[in-house]
C-alpha cells in the first residue's frame, strides 16, 4: 500500500514539474510573440528610436471603422496626423471593419498590415529621424 501511495506521489510531483515548464515556456513565446504565433504581437513593429514618434505610436484612442479600404484607412483618426508612402496597395482587398475602445496607433497599423498583408516600416530624412511610414503591398 505505502508502494502504491509513494508512486502516485512521485507521479504527480512529475506531471505538476511538466505542467509548470510549459507554462513557462508559453510565457516566454508570448513576450516576443514568436513561440506563439500572435499575429498582433507589435514587438519591434515600427520599432523607434525617436521619441516624438514613439509617443505618438503609442499614444491610445478609441476607433470604429466600418468598410475601410487600404486607400482610405490611412486618411482616418487617428492615423492622419503622419505622412504614409504607400505603394502595391491591394485594389480589391476585403474591407477591414475594426473597433477597439482603448487601441494604440501601433497596434491598428499592425491589424491593418495583417489584414491586407502589408509591410510597413519607416523612411528616414537625411538626419535619420523618420519622415514617413512606408506602407507596401
Amino acid at each position: 500500500m505505502k508502494a502504491w501511495f509513494l508512486t502516485t506521489v512521485c507521479a504527480l510531483a512529475l506531471l505538476g514539474t511538466s505542467c509548470t515548464e510549459s507554462k513557462k515556456s508559453s510565457t516566454a513565446g508570448g513576450t516576443t510573440g514568436a513561440a506563439t504565433g500572435d499575429p498582433f504581437s507589435t514587438v519591434g513593429f515600427l520599432a523607434t528610436d525617436y521619441a516624438p514618434l514613439a509617443k505618438w505610436l503609442d499614444e491610445r484612442f478609441e476607433v470604429d471603422y466600418k468598410h475601410m479600404t487600404p486607400t482610405l484607412i490611412f486618411d482616418q483618426v487617428p492615423l492622419n496626423d503622419i505622412y504614409y508612402e504607400t505603394s502595391n496597395l491591394p485594389a480589391n482587398g476585403s474591407p477591414f471593419n475594426f473597433a477597439s475602445k482603448d487601441i494604440s496607433r501601433r497596434e491598428l497599423l499592425k491589424r491593418i498590415a495583417h489584414h491586407w498583408n502589408l509591410k510597413m516600416s519607416f523612411s528616414t530624412d537625411a538626419s535619420g529621424k523618420p519622415s514617413a511610414v512606408k506602407v507596401e503591398g
